[in-house]
């Protein structure tokens, strides 16, 4: 078994050590490099803003003078006038002689609907505040009011200036942010805009704003590392290249305790493989001593005759009785003689000349048909006088030798025969006593 899958096995296992070589040098000794960005620094410019309306004119909802804030929706007729607080700062971890400025900016144009093309615009600003050295956290606040009743006023003059009213006309707070200053120990500059336009419309209106104006501000630096690897290639390449060498050196000491396969075994082997290869084209008969009549010839292994039979749409009949596969056709009886198993070929080199005569005994009683038998019990024919149409061991490719038949799959015969091949060793046992009884009495 070793002998015939060892090139196969010594290929898996050199497979195995260049992969787990493979994967283990790109691990630990040539990981290769990546490059990775690393935040150095961060920081946050703040900025909210909150609205809100008071009630002046008297109503049958609202009392005058109550207070609305941050509403959906509000009422030109009761509270024109929207105000508010746009509130701005900074968050790091230090910060020296940082200046925040804040504005807001009533911006009113008339623009193309769903395009760029602004027709006329008009900006006016509305409050600015600067403060200097705020500290992280701290916040700067710019308050604002409009009147919306009067910005619709002016949009209808300008209009009328103008005569005419192309597009649409909107209204827009633009928020405006700038931060300047040493902050986290570097000197930084930003500004920033934003937009909430206020939408009116048949006596209401409501100001579009976000929750929240913080922008975050992050530094990175760029840095060139050893790659990082998984555990495929940190603990699968040294597994396999564990597995690999532990297979070859493995493999060396079973060739080196284990023998090399006679001429014997090989030829036994192959036999067993042939069998298996064509088991579905062979029948086990006992074939009469008709079927073996007429000339024969000798096949060196049973695939050649198995091959020869499929060829010539023939049957492989295996006799196991004789211990013979047989193919006949056209008058030619074509026979191949099964070699002896390995076992008991060692056991025949072992025993002594005496076990080599009843084996030889045995064997050529087996290849006896039963005409010889009744002409031997008979008296009248010896075995020199049976038929001579009858093929004999050696027309038959068999051996008078010391080596028995086979012992082939099918279970039963293999047991009859060597029941028989005991009870001929007793009989001659027992007439090799009855002669040296004889001889004592001389």
């Amino acid at each position: 078994m070793l002998e015939k899958y060892r090139t196969i096995l010594i290929v898996a296992c050199i497979v195995f050590v260049a992969l787990g070589g493979w994967l283990s040098y790109g691990a630990y000794a040539n990981p290769g490099e990546e490059t990775i960005q690393q935040r150095e620094h961060a920081w946050t410019a703040t900025g909210d803003v909150a609205h809100g309306v008071t009630v002046t004119e008297p109503n049958s909802v609202y009392p005058t003078g109550t207070r609305l804030e941050n509403e959906s929706l509000y009422y030109t007729a009761i509270s024109p006038t929207i105000d508010g607080e746009f509130v701005g700062g900074y968050e790091s971890q230090t910060g020296d002689s940082v200046n925040v400025s804040l504005s807001v900016d009533l911006v009113y144009r008339a623009v193309e609907p769903d395009g760029e093309a602004v027709y006329w615009s008009e900006r006016e600003r509305v409050v600015s505040t600067t403060s200097e050295d705020v500290k992280p956290d701290e916040n700067v606040t710019a308050a604002f009011a409009v009147n919306v009743s009067d910005v619709a006023s002016r949009i209808d003059e300008i209009e009328s200036d103008l005569g005419a009213s192309p597009g649409e006309t909107e209204v827009v707070l633009e928020f405006n942010r700038e931060i300047e200053g040493t902050i986290d120990g570097e000197q930084r500059s930003v500004a920033s805009s934003y937009r909430a336009p206020i939408h009116v419309e048949e006596g209401t209106y409501w100001i579009e704003s976000a929750s929240s104006y913080d922008e975050t501000y992050e530094e990175y630096e760029t840095e060139v590392v050893p790659a990082s690897v998984g555990p495929p290639r940190t603990v699968g390449g040294p597994v396999f290249l564990l597995i690999g060498v532990g297979g070859l050196g493995g493999l060396a000491y079973a060739s080196r305790r284990l023998p090399d396969l006679t001429a014997a075994e090989r030829e036994w082997l192959s036999y067993r493989d042939d069998r298996d290869q064509f088991e579905e084209v062979i029948t086990t008969v006992a074939l009469p001593d008709a079927a073996l009549e007429g000339p024969h010839a000798n096949s060196a292994t049973l695939a050649a005759l198995a091959e020869f039979a499929i060829d010539v749409n023939a049957a492989v009949v295996f006799d196991p009785e004789r211990g013979l596969y047989v193919v006949r056709h056209d008058g030619i009886v074509y026979v191949f003689e099964p070699p002896t198993p390995a076992s008991r070929a060692d056991s025949h080199d072992n025993t002594d000349s005496v076990d080599d005569e009843q084996i030889s005994f045995v064997d050529a009683s087996d290849l006896v048909s039963p005409s010889e038998d009744e002409a031997s019990n008979g008296g009248s024919t010896s075995k020199s006088d049976t038929n001579p149409s009858q093929p004999k061991a050696d027309d038959l490719g068999m051996s008078t030798g010391p080596e028995t038949a086979p012992d082939e799959t099918d279970g039963v015969n293999s047991d009859d025969r060597d029941a028989r091949i005991d009870e001929s060793e007793s009989e001659l046992e027992s007439d090799v006593v009855d002669v040296d009884d004889t001889s004592g009495g001389d």
